[in-house]
């Protein structure tokens, strides 16, 4: 098995009332008894092999009927301290059922695609149409979100910021180790820390304010989950976005 093979399989996640079969497939680490066992027991969290980072794992979790349908579904990913590189070590590590046989399996069959966790700071930028609003519900006049991006940064966060030597944007550039539309590599990548959200502009890439867009001026209700944002999209950002199908309507700057 692939990595790509394994990402397809907890893409069918979440499963209502999910066979012996499921369960089996969402760990080929383990043999069938030993998922349903490990699913059926305790708390019903199960480590997986993780998809990026070395000596993490993939949480899937499993959910009897009660009030609904028993669903076995993805929950977030773990981490070990040996996960981080050097001295890098931090936060509270959980052990889940079955984390070493998740490692292992991930080590085996594509340990050439791990890495440890080498960078410093940790941020999310959700692409948002200020062209395209919500038309009903609580989120009417807020832009449509079209993705996630989330990177690891090589240089603490504050530091960039405070840069003043180059454009914001640039320096966020060159100070990203690692960039991922996937939510689940996006929990690997994350680890133990919190993160900082910045919103940009799906139609120009430019950044939004609180009501917004300072580039292609498209403005929207001030929904209070921005806290506004001048700097562009950094150019990786960008060609990742393009190269995931992506179309801005207007041409992001490049400063």
């Amino acid at each position: 098995m692939t990595s790509k093979e394994y990402r397809a399989t907890l893409g069918r996640l979440p499963i209502e009332n999910p066979t012996p079969s499921d369960m089996a497939l969402l760990c080929p680490h383990l043999t069938t008894e030993q998922a349903l066992a490990a699913f059926n027991s305790g708390s019903g969290y199960v480590a997986c092999p993780s998809l990026r980072v070395k000596n993490a794992f993939q949480i899937v979790s499993f959910l009897k009927e009660s009030t609904g349908p028993a669903i076995l579904k993805y929950s977030y990913a773990g981490r070990t301290p040996e996960s981080y590189d050097n001295i890098k070590k931090r936060g509270e590590f959980l052990i889940y059922p079955h984390t070493a046989e998740a490692i292992e399996f991930a080590n085996t069959n594509w340990g050439d695609e791990l890495i440890l966790d080498t960078w410093v700071d940790v941020s999310e930028f959700h692409i948002e149409d200020p062209s395209d609003l919500y038309q009903d519900g609580l989120e009417k006049g807020s832009p449509k979100t079209k993705a996630v991006i989330r990177i690891g940064l090589n240089r603490a966060l504050s530091d960039l910021i405070n840069d003043n030597s180059k454009p914001t944007m640039l320096l966020i550039d060159e100070a990203i180790s690692e960039i991922t539309l996937d939510p689940m590599i996006s929990q690997e990548i994350t680890g133990n820390r919190g993160f900082t959200v910045f919103n940009c502009c799906a139609y120009c890439g430019h950044g939004l304010g609180l009501s917004w867009c300072n580039g292609c001026g498209h403005r929207f209700k001030d929904d209070q989950k921005r806290s506004g944002w001048e700097t562009s999209l950094p150019p990786k950002m960008v060609k990742l976005l393009q190269e995931n199908g992506h179309v801005f309507k207007k041409e992001p700057v490049n400063c």
